[in-house]
């Protein structure tokens, strides 16, 4: 049985797989009630519907308000599942649920466990400056993302990803990952390693805070945070006419950046045709795109307006 978002980017291609595979019966796809969208995947271009996927597949599917309803429970109990597959879904399981299925329940999660458990980690992975990524497959246990590894796929990083690029390769690497595990849940042949608790590290749900730009920050760690929040919701800044402008890219550390001197942080300057940003101890940022109109545009494209030759932003 699989759960997840109904307009989940990982949800769709789990469902393929396990509808697909010649050794697994999908029992039913436990999906986000009517209504509600999961906010990773809102503002990309393409959208995908995994209720509408798995009617077309001949798949059953269920919507509850709540997974741990007594009569969401008994519905899933009547399906007799040897294992419930969890893959971006975003209801806690709780017992007696988690104790339905006849085997395990397995969660798919985009990081590398016990390191950045909890919501949003390709976001705060980049945030963090994170030099590495992994998938993590474990067994659910009764707190949050604590289980036993079951597998992990490891995922190379440049250091330049944004929180979108970083989301989309943990997605393909759970897939692979999927399709490496299946035969151990067909033959029932798992191996458990407890994590390592004194290595772990939380992160809840990225706040409206979270997104606000703090130019009394180093540049680079700056820049680190434009790149953590494209697209979904991105990065802002208050412009000096009140506006909340969205900083969709920034360029930090080039070699042809002019000589600037120190100003106060959040002061903004136009040079030379590009766009700057006062940072901590003297370092700029070049401002790259921002979003205007439901767009990604250039900051010197005319129609924004935004700046005077030197202003301090907040």
């Amino acid at each position: 049985m699989l759960f997840t978002e109904v307009n989940s980017k990982l949800g769709s291609p789990f469902l393929s797989i396990l509808h697909g595979h010649p050794d697994v019966e999908l029992a039913a796809v436990v999906t986000s009630p009517p209504g509600k969208l999961c906010s990773y995947f809102t503002d990309d271009e393409e959208a995908v519907d995994v209720a509408d996927q798995a009617r077309a597949l001949g798949v059953r599917v269920l919507r509850p308000r709540s997974v741990n309803d007594p009569d969401a429970v008994a519905a899933l109990a009547a399906l007799e599942a040897d294992y419930f597959l969890v893959g971006n879904f975003q209801q806690l399981l709780k017992p007696p649920l988690l104790d339905l299925p006849r085997r395990t329940a397995v969660n798919f999660h985009p990081s590398p466990l016990p390191e950045f458990a909890g919501l949003a980690p390709f976001y705060w992975m980049v945030r963090e400056g994170a030099s590495a990524s992994s998938v993590s497959a474990i067994e659910m246990g009764r707190k949050l993302d604590d289980g036993d590894l079951l597998m992990q796929h490891h995922i190379p990083l440049s250091g330049r990803e944004t929180g979108l690029e970083l989301r989309t390769m943990q997605e393909r690497a759970n897939v692979l990952m999927l399709l490496d595990l299946i035969p151990h849940l067909v033959e029932d042949t798992l191996e458990r390693t407890p994590q390592d608790v004194s290595r772990r590290s939380y992160y809840g749900r990225p706040r409206d805070e979270h997104y606000r730009l703090d130019f009394s920050l180093p540049a680079a760690v700056v820049e680190r945070h434009v790149r953590a929040a494209y697209r979904s919701p991105g990065a802002w800044f208050t412009a000096p006419g009140g506006q909340r402008i969205r900083l969709l890219s920034a360029a930090y550390g080039e070699d042809d950046r002019p000589a600037l001197g120190a100003r106060p942080p959040g002061t903004l300057v136009c040079d030379g045709g590009g766009l700057y940003v006062a940072c901590a101890d003297g370092d700029w940022l070049r401002l790259v795109t921002v979003e205007c109109g439901g767009r990604e545009v250039a900051v010197d494209d005319p129609a924004l307006a935004l700046l005077g030759e030197a202003t301090t932003v907040g």
